[in-house]
């Protein structure tokens, strides 16, 4: 049986009233905390505000500044008890990057609205005078586009309703998920797999802990002060944690499972929390925001084959040559996935197109090849890809071996012009605070790891890399080195 979330979040309130649904923290960093009575009620009165104001006939759409505080949260939670759509919009958004994200919504809904952090309600002008299209229900939205700067918006088909057998998803549950944990929010609810994991935490009795910003000290006093179960991160915050989470191994003890998604994870990184939790308790899904398909990989499971992102779960993998005809195993192609949930998947607002092949196989346009046994290793896209005197550059592989060097914070690798080779290798280097490190030092420590055309001939020391908070390099950001 599936249920309004209105609904749900109201049978939750009845059942357990004085139980702590959310724990947020005011301006001044205050800890605060929600009960599921508090949360009802907030939930209700706004909801009951954005349906007095807006014309379901006029296909409305809510935009709500999604900084990761309680106002924010509970907006979300709002809109989606309203049974409306909604866009969770990172609030540092530049305006003209916004004006043409409300151009392409204008394209679709006939009426949109801001929600602030009082939950004020605020119709929006519509920047265009077209009659939008038609389209079908929309569930939420969700801004994409962290690795090539140019803003789309994915929609997830709806209306969202709670399905004690579907929520969270099969590969979630696998990822070990239980009802009523205690878990932790630290990317932005503006993303992804944050946004889709809290929804799930709400609808699945979870307490949820919104931490406002990264801060790897603060997330590890966080898991242990109350005692976090679950926890969903990114490449780059595994890699700031682990010194610290090393030092205080104690503090990760209450986690069920820790859950990664995003970027590429470097295999020291990746290797040092199998260490620190087992293999069993670490786990990585790879997907994408348009839901073609997901895959997932256990620690063990990885050990076993280093630089899987796992099997599809509910999800059938084809790699394609050019021509889009299959490719033995081994041999890398074009990943397309198909799911059974076809409904669930979702489509851009605007002109992009997600490649589907007649028999309903979709890309998003990455690359990778299959083992023997159906898991997935991805491989860079071909713009990635660094050509050097005709020989292939992975900026994974360039990108690992600095990353091995006990003074590098962070690394990227890109092709960089050369009269006679094409391109040679240039990286930039973040060193960890007070390191000494000379760029012929990690020269000649790239040289005992790597073939020589794959040491980096240009290396710049830079203050950061350039990434999106789901730590997805913006390349378009990157000069050259």
């Amino acid at each position: 049986m599936s249920l309004s979330i209105a609904h749900r979040i109201a049978d939750l309130a009845r059942s357990a009233p004085d139980r702590t649904a959310m724990v947020g923290f005011d301006p001044e960093l205050t800890e605060q905390t929600l009960s599921w009575r508090e949360l009802a009620d907030l939930v209700e009165d706004t909801a009951g505000v954005l349906r007095g104001i807006l014309d379901r006939n006029s296909r409305p759409c809510v935009v709500v500044d999604a900084a990761n505080t309680l106002p924010a949260a509970t907006g979300i939670a709002a809109v989606l008890a309203a049974d409306l759509p909604v866009l969770p919009l990172n609030p540092a958004t530049p305006q003209a990057e916004r004006e043409t994200l409300l151009r392409l919504l204008a394209r679709r809904f006939g009426q949109l609205c801001e929600l602030d952090q009082q939950h004020r309600p605020r119709l929006l002008e519509l920047p265009t005078d077209d009659r939008p299209a038609d389209a079908d229900a929309a569930a939420y939205l969700l801004v994409t586009g962290g690795s090539s700067g140019v803003p789309k918006i994915s929609v997830r088909p709806g209306p969202l309703r709670y399905d004690a057998g579907r929520t969270p998803s099969l590969v979630i549950r696998q990822a070990g998920w239980r009802t009523g944990q205690r878990q932790l929010i630290v990317g932005p609810l503006y993303h992804a797999a944050p946004f889709t994991s809290f929804l799930d935490a709400l609808l699945d009795r979870n307490t949820v802990i919104v931490q406002p910003f990264f801060t790897p000290s603060w997330t590890v006093d966080l898991v242990r002060r109350h005692a976090v179960e679950w926890l969903q991160l990114t490449p780059t915050h595994l890699r700031e944690l682990l010194p610290l989470a090393r030092a205080d191994r104690a503090a990760f003890d209450s986690l069920r499972a820790v859950l990664h998604t995003a970027a590429h994870c470097d295999p020291d990184t990746k290797r040092g929390w199998i260490d620190l939790l087992g293999p069993e308790r670490l786990y990585e899904l790879y997907g994408t925001t348009e839901g073609i398909g997901v895959t997932l990989v256990r620690g063990d499971e990885w050990l076993a084959r280093p630089g899987t992102v796992g099997r599809g779960v509910l999800t059938q993998i084809r790699v394609l040559d050019d021509t889009r005809a299959p490719v033995p195993p081994g041999t890398t192609g074009t990943v397309f996935m198909r799911t059974p949930h076809r409904l669930g998947r979702s489509a851009y607002v605007g002109d992009r197109v997600v490649e589907t092949t007649p028999d309903g196989f979709a890309t998003v346009g990455d690359r990778g090849r299959l083992d023997d046994d159906g898991y997935l290793f991805l491989a860079p896209r071909d713009h990635d890809v660094i050509n050097v005197g005709g020989e292939k550059v992975d900026p994974n592989e360039v990108e690992a071996a600095l990353l091995h060097h006990p003074d590098v914070l962070d690394a990227v690798a890109v092709g960089v012009p050369h009269g006679t080779l094409g391109s040679v290798v240039g990286v930039r280097v973040v060193l960890r605070p007070s390191a000494t490190v000379h760029r012929v030092d990690l020269a000649a420590h790239c040289g005992r790891l790597l073939a020589g055309y794959k040491i980096p001939k240009h290396i710049t020391f830079v203050d950061h890399v350039p990434r999106s908070e789901s730590g997805k390099v913006q390349r378009w950001r990157l000069g050259r080195s």
